[in-house]
């Protein structure tokens, strides 16, 4: 969401130069949901997730190291820009494919449709004001990437904490569960 009015802000871009970032973006997306297809069938979904958090993080914490208050000249500031929009595209379908394969096999059947309905709710809610809370603060870097290294941080502690529980549940305790409704 902040990349077309930082490019437009920091470095002159049109639509040209945006679509061909646009572009460079997609095929590194594309990339990534390969790569983190691959890498499912040999690594647990929580693994995956960490590894997306991991890259997010580091994502976030460059971009406000670098980006909040750019210092150098334009071919300086135009690297540390793709360095984080690169490592921010990068995390995305480690952490799209994860949580969406985790959450669909810990919720229990009962529950999964509402709760399926929630996760997408407050995916669609956060692709509305995504782009009105980064749009209104490009002049304010520091609180716009403030917040999302907090939020990311408070995710990554939240996944830490129950990374022992982030599995598929066994045959056994699913019969259990049944038998309790």
């Amino acid at each position: 969401t902040m990349v077309t009015p930082l490019t437009q802000k920091y470095f002159n871009f049109g639509e040209l130069e945006n679509s061909v970032m646009y572009c460079l973006g997609g095929v590194v997306v594309i990339a990534g949901f390969l790569f983190v297809r691959w890498l499912s069938r040999h690594v647990a979904e929580r693994v995956v997730l960490a590894i997306g958090l991991t890259i997010c993080n580091i994502s976030c914490i460059w971009c406000l190291i670098f980006l909040a208050n750019p210092l150098g000249g334009y071919s300086w500031q135009l690297t540390e820009f793709i360095i984080g929009v690169f490592l921010q595209v990068l995390g995305l379908p480690f952490v799209a494919v994860a949580q969406v394969s985790l959450f669909s096999k810990i919720t229990s059947e009962r529950t999964q449709g509402f709760s399926q309905g929630v996760r997408r709710s407050v995916g669609g809610l956060a692709t509305i004001l995504g782009p009105l809370w980064a749009g209104g603060l490009t002049e304010n870097m520091y609180i716009m990437m403030g917040a999302m290294v907090a939020l990311l941080v408070l995710l990554t502690v939240m996944m830490a904490f129950s990374y022992n529980r982030l599995v598929e549940p066994s045959q056994e305790q699913m019969e259990s569960s049944h038998i309790c409704t």
